[in-house]
């Protein structure tokens, strides 16, 4: 099963985004527990693609693309240009965020720990955040 979504790189667009992942975690009946600790690691994965890769600039897009299998759940989140290396990024302990009360950084721990795998793929005209989840 198989399901695709274009949003544009406008912050307005992240509640549809949630609207579609959700949709497809209910209609590939995924766990409503596991649903949304996906669906927020896939806002985050977004956010940081609108926002700091693109400046919010309204008129890009992104594309998402959920596939399940048996036994585990692939999203792919295709965007243009230079990737962020989300794969090899060692986030900081959210004790020393707290602590240090530094602004961000929690979006790419809670992805690292809501994922089962983590991809980079540089293909040529775009690349590609791969997330695998173990069902």
């Amino acid at each position: 099963m198989k399901a695709d979504f274009t949003a544009s790189c406008s912050k307005q667009s992240l509640a549809g985004i949630r609207d579609f992942v959700s949709g497809q975690l209910r209609a590939f009946e995924v766990e409503e527990s596991l649903a949304h600790q996906l669906v927020l690691a896939v806002d985050e994965a977004c956010a940081n693609s609108i926002i700091h890769h693109h400046g919010c600039d309204g008129s890009s897009s992104i594309q998402i693309s959920l596939v399940k299998a048996p036994g585990s759940l692939v999203i792919e989140l295709i965007d243009q240009g230079n990737p962020f290396p989300i794969d090899a990024y060692q986030p900081k302990e959210i004790e020393e965020i707290i602590r240090n009360r530094t602004k961000g950084g929690l979006g790419i721990l809670l992805i690292n720990k809501i994922m089962d795998k983590i991809e980079v793929l540089k293909r040529e005209q775009d690349f590609v955040y791969r997330f695998t989840k173990i069902l």
